[in-house]
């Protein structure tokens, strides 16, 4: 299992004065929070009437994998189970063929980046010491998570030489500096599907 973190970043060398408030770094962990939710437009939501959910979260960083359940991953899937049965879904076992699966990621994608910052030395013409030198590079790392749910649909697999697949009919994103916080996952759960009306069936 990997250490579940929201957003990190470490900028080495790079200093940001302001005298006015910044509206992105002034919002509370709450506010930070962005929801993403997008659906097939030929899914006719309708015909589905019962669901099944993964048993544990699946972790993904980077290039590795691994699953987790802990509470706050006990949290999602519960507040997602609930979601579902007030749209009007029946929760069943994965063994009594579903209409439709719910899954359920936390995805970490960390990036290091470049920064060039331009000196204070400069050799006053185009050419000689040109413009900025002399050059350096600074380094800074960026690693963002989001939990990413998806909805499966089982009952219309297609048959491919390889198997069976699925189309994913609906899929959510969350994202801020407050996915980590149980406390509000109840909130980040009722929120994806409050802007996906669509998904009611009663």
């Amino acid at each position: 299992m990997f250490k579940k973190a929201s957003f990190l970043l470490l900028i080495v060398g790079l200093g940001l004065v302001s005298c006015s408030k910044d509206p992105i770094s002034d919002l509370s962990n709450e506010e930070s929070l962005v929801y993403i939710t997008n659906h097939d437009q030929a899914a006719n939501f309708s015909q589905y009437k019962t669901f099944s959910i993964v048993d544990s979260v699946l972790i993904v960083e980077n290039n590795r994998a691994g699953t987790s359940l802990d509470d706050i991953d006990r949290a999602m899937l519960q507040r997602l189970i609930t979601n579902m049965q007030n749209m009007g879904y029946k929760y069943v076992s994965r063994k009594d063929n579903p209409d439709v699966g719910i899954n359920v990621s936390w995805i970490t994608n960390t990036y290091l980046n470049v920064y060039q910052p331009l000196s204070s030395y400069y050799g006053g013409y185009w050419g000689g010491y040109g413009y900025g030198y002399p050059g350096y590079y600074d380094y800074y790392e960026t690693s963002e998570s989001s939990w990413m749910i998806s909805m499966l649909d089982f009952k219309n697999p297609k048959t491919t030489p390889a198997g069976k697949t699925f189309n994913v009919i609906w899929d959510a994103q969350i994202r801020g500096s407050a996915i980590g916080d149980q406390n509000l996952i109840d909130k980040m759960a009722d929120s994806i599907f409050g802007q996906s009306g669509y998904l009611k069936i009663k």
